[in-house]
């Protein structure tokens, strides 16, 4: 399970993904699988990337990342890499979504651009921008809104996310942005501006448990904040799935097994 290491061989790979992610909706809409594993924000730990590779990979019937490959950890290469390779070689088990990490807004300030300079050169960094651009938002499987932030303002209907256009770079587009940004407040009601910043918000209890009637669904699974693992919220609804020692807390990833969730420390 080697990572590709030569600029040469990165391009083709970020070209390869390119092409993949391009080919797939914006909102990927799966059938019904016996075993799904969830794996939240990894931020260039592929030690345990590999982990759920080699542990799962041949027990579950899809993968699914919900974003933040980059960033924070010194691997996110290797991570990213790693993770679009396998993607590549089993498009129908590993689904890969964009985090709000996957975007020069942040690469900037917490290292993934520094560290694409050092390992492979200044000039191909644009590269991963634009695989980035491209990525999938959400995915819908087994009644289950699967999205690196959650819910914004503005969006009602899953048909929303299927009409935002990519590529995307920031991304611009509001719906979108939110949707890799935007937090769960169970205390709150409505939208509520957020402490990340400018064009950032806290989405409450009422707002979300609307969202999951209207659109039929069991509830949201999302990564974006910081948990020891995991965190279960909004009558167990909303489950956030951390799986990055960085900040210190154990890598967890979240089982759907036969319709009941399961919680794995990895």
């Amino acid at each position: 399970m080697s990572t590709v290491n030569s600029k040469e061989e990165v391009i083709k790979l970020l070209d390869d993904a390119y092409s993949l992610f391009e080919s797939l909706p914006t909102l990927i809409e799966l059938p019904n699988k016996p075993r799904v594993l969830f794996v939240g924000d990894t931020h260039g730990a592929d030690d345990v990337t590999r982990k759920v590779f080699s542990e799962f990979s041949d027990k579950v019937d899809l993968i699914i990342f919900i974003g933040d490959y980059v960033d924070r950890g010194v691997n996110g290469v290797e991570n990213l890499t790693l993770i679009l390779s396998r993607a590549l070689q089993e498009k129908d088990k590993v689904i890969v979504l964009r985090g709000n990490h996957e975007s020069p807004l942040t690469n900037e300030y917490y290292g993934f651009k520094n560290e694409v300079s050092k390992k492979l050169g200044e000039d191909i960094y644009e590269n991963f921008v634009r695989t980035f651009s491209i990525m999938p938002l959400a995915a819908v499987v087994n009644g289950y809104f699967c999205v690196h932030g959650g819910i914004a303002r503005g969006l009602h209907s899953l048909d929303q996310v299927n009409a935002i256009q990519r590529p995307d770079v920031n991304p611009d587009n509001e719906i979108a942005f939110e949707m890799l940004w935007n937090d769960p407040r169970e205390e709150l009601d409505g939208f509520v501006p957020n402490i990340r910043g400018e064009g950032t918000y806290f989405y409450g209890k009422d707002v979300t448990l609307k969202f999951i009637e209207d659109n039929n669904l069991l509830g949201i699974i999302r990564a974006h904040e910081v948990a020891d693992g995991f965190r279960f919220e909004m009558d167990n609804k909303v489950i956030t799935v951390f799986s990055s020692r960085y900040h210190g807390m154990r890598a967890g990833a979240l089982l759907l097994n036969n319709n009941n969730l399961e919680t794995i420390f990895l």
